[in-house]
């Protein structure tokens, strides 16, 4: 089992600043009569809460991330997904593949859970979610749905949810409100993706369970295929990720990833506030990711923007990223990044922030912090704007990470 889990003006792609793309752009040249090719994109989490506290990740995640080869697969299993130290989800497993074959070139993704569980609340047992998004003969098509063994609400069966509706609301006394087979599909001008979740929790009230005004997502899918293109646009951002050593003890916040780009629009995903149990409380996030894919010119740019961390005496202001990647029909390729913390205190104690790509300042009996972080590839690259080395507890936060890359 494995737990793991956006701007100066581009010439190249004409994308709006708000975090400048200052650092190294380096162009190649490939083949200007490249052939098309497809983008394979999907995820299967077990859970996922939509605020940021305490363990707000994705559990028992499988994904595959805008990939062009069409025989990639991944899957994940975990005896218990958990959110706010309760037992959810119990022997959930995963699973999203690509296929290229009869049924044309697209993406199926799965999750189950043996039973999915509130107290004496809620019981939902031998739950399956699943969604598939195809392109066949110039079309693009998806389907998504749930199914339960059982329905218990309470002390009732309610047998008429085991195939429930597309979005089906039920009001669960002591919690809130659940939405069932919350299912959909969005075709933009590049592809279509589909999602499909067996639940979605929404408290309401307060409860021993979630904390109030807390969303959580049980068995989550999403499957994406794009039309055939002159390259994939890949990448991704969120504003903070917590490790000690392999394990993920909060996943990555306000996360946005991409296969099919944006339609040139520009989308923000923000949460208010993250807690990492012990270790950090971060302020404000948000991340932004834009995007284009087409027969022309593919590109994508990724940033994400975080208020300021604290660690114990340890203070940082407010932390930015950007990632940028294009590549033109000439096949000349592109890219760039960019990241910034504007200062670091503990107590009165004002240090000097490095300006250059993997610095490094020790804070004695605190922390190591390394700043610009950048990992580049000859078609992708990362950024994280800090990375935070907490030693009395073995752990590892990223903070303002961005990436952005081109497939094909």
């Amino acid at each position: 089992m494995r737990p793991r889990i956006g701007y100066k003006k581009l010439a190249a792609v004409g994308v709006a600043a708000v975090v400048g793309v200052a650092s190294t752009i380096a162009l190649t040249s490939g083949s200007a009569s490249a052939a098309p090719v497809f983008g394979y994109s999907g995820y299967a989490f077990g859970t996922d809460v939509k605020t940021g506290i305490a363990n707000s990740g994705p559990q028992v995640v499988s994904q595959i991330s805008c990939t062009t080869d069409s025989s990639r697969a991944d899957k994940n299993d975990l005896a218990t997904a958990n959110v706010n130290d309760q037992a959810i989800a119990r022997t959930v497993t995963t699973d999203t593949h690509a296929f290229n074959d009869a049924r044309g070139n697209g993406v199926t993704s799965n999750a189950t859970a043996a039973d999915i569980k509130l107290g004496s609340l809620l019981s939902l047992t031998g739950a399956k979610t699943t969604t598939t998004a195809w392109y066949k003969n110039g079309n693009l098509y998806y389907t998504g749905s749930t199914t339960f063994a059982s329905v218990k609400i309470g002390n009732l069966s309610v047998p008429n949810l085991l195939k429930a509706k597309p979005n089906t609301k039920v009001a669960i006394p002591g919690l809130g409100y659940i939405v069932l087979n919350r299912v959909g599909g969005v075709k933009t001008s590049s592809g279509i993706y589909s999602y499909a979740q067996a639940v979605v929790l929404h408290a309401t009230v307060k409860n021993q369970y979630i904390p109030e005004g807390v969303d959580v997502a049980v068995l989550k899918t999403r499957a994406e295929i794009t039309k055939p293109a002159i390259a994939m646009v890949i990448g991704d951002a969120y504003g903070t990720k917590a490790n000690v050593d392999k394990l993920v003890t909060s996943g990555p916040t306000s996360y946005q990833a991409t296969c099919q780009g944006t339609e040139g629009k520009t989308i923000r995903n923000a949460v208010a506030e993250v807690v990492i149990p012990k270790v950090a409380y971060v302020g404000a996030v948000y991340t932004t990711k834009y995007g284009v894919v087409g027969a022309d010119k593919a590109s994508v740019n990724f940033t994400s923007h975080v208020a300021g961390v604290k660690v114990g005496n340890l203070s940082i202001g407010a932390i930015e990223s950007s990632a940028s990647a294009w590549k033109t029909k000439d096949g000349k390729i592109g890219l760039a990044s960019d990241s910034k913390v504007v200062s670091v205190t503990v107590g009165k104690k004002v240090y000097t922030v490095p300006n250059k790509p993997n610095q490094t300042l020790e804070i004695p009996g605190i922390a190591k912090l390394t700043f610009n972080q950048v990992l580049r590839q000859s078609r992708y690259i990362s950024v994280n704007a800090l990375v935070i080395d907490v030693y009395s507890l073995n752990t590892k936060v990223v903070v303002g990470h961005s990436a952005a890359g081109v497939v094909g």
